[in-house]
């Protein structure tokens, strides 16, 4: 049986924008392709400056590698501070686990500020024992 009830394209496209009103957060939008030289990643986070986006390459004693995005978020209080005294909590966004035979040394990542998206490139590579780096982001 067909159901009858027709949602609007309009409304399917607000949907997002409806569970951040009072105080949800939207979440990523991740895509994934293997290319040539290694894998990217595209990512978008509606409605987090670039600035307060964190990433980490992270990778264990058992040879687990995962890429940790996360953004830092302010706690408010009654008073009113300095922004660099002002206490931040972090919200992880999403962590990826890094298939074997990427190169964790140069993954690297760039903000396109024209199509607002975080792109993150895993080149291939043999690496191997325990490893811990922040990544920087750039922004082009």
């Amino acid at each position: 049986m067909e159901s009858k009830l027709k949602i609007p394209h309009e409304m399917l496209m607000n949907i997002d924008f409806i569970n951040t009103v009072n105080g949800g957060m939207s979440e990523p939008a991740i895509q994934l392709e293997r290319g040539s030289d290694g894998f990217e990643v595209v990512v978008k986070v509606p409605g987090i400056e670039v600035d307060d986006l964190q990433l980490e390459v992270v990778r264990g004693k058992k040879n687990s590698t995962n890429l940790k995005l996360y953004h830092l978020l302010p706690i408010f209080s009654q008073e009113t501070l300095p922004e660099e005294e002002q206490w931040r909590t972090i919200r992880f966004i999403n962590t990826f686990v890094i298939p074997d035979g990427v190169n964790v040394e140069n993954i690297s990542a760039r903000y396109d500020d024209t199509f607002r998206h975080l792109v993150l490139h895993l080149p291939y590579g043999d690496e191997e024992g325990e490893y811990r780096r922040k990544v920087d982001i750039d922004r082009w």
